[in-house]
């Protein structure tokens, strides 16, 4: 048979004094600060490569289109051409037509200049509010877990 155990008599834990509380306090408060920090450039990160993505989507989307554009402006020069004589008459339309088509042209990209810009701006803000509301969040749980330390 087994013999009885001894009760082992309680002990009170001495309350920790008030520098290994604060220690304790600030160690766990900076692991939190360190998370919250990590979450933020994880989030940076994210948003950086989302941006990168809509650049390069949108600068491919303006290539292609400028890559159409040129090709629709020699075909139609290769359609005047071939309907005007070299006369003198002729000629001078030519210059009027290029030089309209020209200015078209110019207009065109004034215009997607503009477009470009305000598509910039969108995303800038867009990643603006991601990076604000990420902060947000980091400082709220931050302050939670600051919350939570102190009230231990």
């Amino acid at each position: 048979m087994t013999e009885p155990k001894a009760e082992p008599k309680s002990v009170a834990k001495p309350k920790p004094a008030l520098k290994e509380v604060v220690a304790e306090s600030t160690e766990k408060l900076e692991q939190v600060a360190k998370e919250a920090s990590e979450q933020v450039t994880e989030a940076v990160v994210e948003s950086k490569e989302k941006l990168e993505a809509e650049a390069k989507q949108l600068n491919a989307s303006v290539q292609e289109q400028l890559r159409q554009f040129k090709q629709d402006l020699l075909q139609r020069l290769e359609t005047i051409k071939g309907q005007l004589a070299n006369s003198q008459k002729d000629i001078s339309e030519l210059k009027e037509f290029v030089k309209t088509e020209f200015t078209a042209v110019l207009d065109d990209l004034t215009k997607l200049g503009k477009e470009l810009k305000g598509d910039v701006s969108e995303i800038s803000v867009k990643h603006k509010d991601q990076l604000t509301e990420t902060f947000k969040r980091s400082k709220e749980h931050t302050i939670d877990a600051w919350n939570k330390v102190s009230s231990k």
